[in-house]
């Protein structure tokens, strides 16, 4: 089995294991989740902040072996927008033989119909 970077990001942290053959090799807790993305307002500095846990994991992992370049994402929320971040990062003060870095989301749910940042409901009147 491959070894991959698990990130579970939630609400006020995000958790990220370093996983060889199904074994959790390195953890880490970084305090940066949901709602520190939405105060910074999903922008450049928000991904940085998220992306800055992401590195501190691949730095000790570098340090006994090479970093992966399979990452596993699961973001109940804007993990689209997160993947994207993840994958646009430069990894280039690690050696990855040239293999860029994979994101692949799990654990994502549907998000509510929406319209204009307001959820749809349904509305009854009596005439």
């Amino acid at each position: 089995m491959n070894p991959y970077l698990s990130i579970s990001v939630g609400d006020s942290a995000t958790l990220i294991h370093y996983i060889v053959d199904g074994e959790i090799v390195v953890s880490h807790t970084h305090p940066i989740g949901f709602k520190n993305i939405e105060a910074e307002g999903m922008n450049v500095i928000a991904g940085s902040k998220l992306v800055d846990g992401i590195l501190y994991a691949l730095e000790f992992i570098s340090l006994h072996d090479r970093i992966p370049t399979n990452f596993k994402l699961i973001a109940p929320r804007y993990a689209t927008w997160i993947g994207e971040v993840i994958e646009n990062t430069s990894y280039s003060q690690f050696y990855t033989n040239g293999a860029p870095v994979s994101v692949t989301l799990e654990g994502t749910e549907e998000a509510p119909f929406s319209y204009a940042r307001h959820t749809q409901t349904i509305f009854s009147f009596k005439v």
